[in-house]
């Protein structure tokens, strides 16, 4: 990232709008950068100000009969007395019941697996790579260099296997956050193609089969074993990026 990008992204940052990635390198280069820092700072006073000092206006009630007298299709009809109040009991019983409902009927409450991806944060990972010239944090074809080099830096320890046999050299790694916690990411090459393979810890034990799936022109294919979720991804067509997830499947097990 570089610092002009960087002074772009400050005003998304303190919206909280950034991607978890960006906003994991973003702090990087403020915490190594005092010129960031300062403007960091001039932009939260600037917003803590317009918060807590700028006057507010409410729109008087003629404001509102002057818009729906100009309407025909809006105007407002006269509501017989009691009824509001009584419309009113009848939608808070409704939205009590279905709350009610919610909680008590089993199998409704399925509660969200916080170690899963969608195929969106798994694109957006894979284009960010290629256009900010972040492929790798480390650039090696050894499996030997790679696997202890992510260990280290991880609370996990990513499988890592060397399938230029296969036709798929292995170009190096480097640090993502996905699904809300830190990712590993393997970078193949398969011909001029490019192959993100990105891991993390899943909370499936048993394993899933692989799915593949197309999101804005690049194939991903995806599957779990032994208690990781794997996500590849290029654009390569999905019958060669399926074929490397299968070898890379069996290489896992």
């Amino acid at each position: 990232m570089t610092p002009e990008t960087a002074r772009v992204l400050l005003h998304a940052y303190i919206d909280g709008e950034l991607d978890p990635a960006s906003t994991i390198e973003l702090k990087a280069q403020i915490e190594n950068s005092p010129a960031l820092r300062q403007e960091l700072a001039q932009l939260s006073a600037l917003q803590n100000a317009l918060q807590n000092r700028a006057t507010r206006y409410s729109a008087p009630p003629a404001l509102a009969d002057r818009v729906f007298a100009g309407s025909p299709v809006t105007a407002r009809a006269k509501i017989p007395a009691g009824t509001t109040a009584r419309w009113r009991a009848l939608a808070i019983g409704s939205a009590v019941a279905a709350v009610a409902l919610l909680f008590w009927s089993p199998g409704l409450f399925v509660p969200r697996d916080k170690s899963a991806a969608s195929v969106e944060e798994i694109v957006s990972a894979h284009v960010r790579s290629l256009m900010a010239d972040h492929l790798t944090d480390l650039t090696s074809a050894e499996r030997h260099a790679v696997k202890p080099w992510l260990s280290n830096r991880l609370d996990f320890a990513p499988p890592v296997h060397e399938l230029a046999e296969e036709g798929y050299s292995l170009v190096g790694a480097r640090l993502d956050y996905l699904a809300g916690k830190p990712a590993a990411a393997i970078i193949y090459r398969h011909r001029q193609h490019i192959i993100n393979v990105f891991v993390w810890p899943s909370l499936e034990t048993d394993g899933k089969p692989i799915r593949a799936l197309t999101h804005r022109g690049y194939n991903a294919a995806t599957f779990e074993n032994d208690g990781m979720t794997y996500w590849t991804i290029s654009d390569l067509n999905p019958v060669e990026l399926r074929r490397f997830a299968e070898r890379l499947q069996r290489a896992v097990q």
